[in-house]
């Protein structure tokens, strides 16, 4: 019986240090709402090869880039992200089983200078596999835009 006491009180005790804290931490937290900044990452794919595969790749790349909200497909002289692809078949007497392939983000201010690298991926893909590897460089490219992304000029 006195246990059952205890941890009733015990319990009372926690919920009333938790509605303390929960209130001191309340009037902490400044009232100053901020606009949320949209971040839309400017990107180019470029792709290199003579496989379908890697062509498939390059092209699925670029539809999910169009079709997100985080970045723009842009092609004018701006500074941007540039992603290129380079892709060869795995075997030469199979080009429609496997690609090999090296994807380089790159960073451009403009086309007449010179590309900053950023990344490198490198690896195999199967026809059955293009969709998914194009979500996973969406997925890097995003990670990588967020990381430089005070390479971008301040907008006013």
């Amino acid at each position: 019986m006195k246990f059952g006491k205890i941890v009733a009180s015990l319990c009372m005790g926690f919920s009333l240090l938790a509605v303390q804290h929960t209130a001191c931490a309340a009037e902490s937290i400044p009232n100053t709402p901020q606009k949320i900044s949209q971040r839309l990452s400017p990107v180019m794919v470029e792709f290199e090869g003579a496989d379908s595969l890697g062509s498939r790749l390059a092209t699925r790349l670029k539809e999910l880039f169009n079709a997100s909200n985080l970045f723009q497909l842009e092609g004018s002289d701006v500074p941007k992200f540039r992603i290129v692809i380079s892709s060869v078949p795995e075997f030469e007497s199979r080009p429609n089983i496997g690609s090999a392939y090296s994807v380089v983000w790159l960073f451009s201010l403009s086309d007449a200078t010179l590309r900053h690298y950023l990344s490198v991926h490198v690896g195999v893909v199967s026809g059955d596999d293009v969709n998914d590897l194009a979500a996973k460089l969406v997925e890097k490219t995003d990670t990588i835009a967020m990381k430089y992304a005070y390479l971008f000029p301040e907008k006013k």
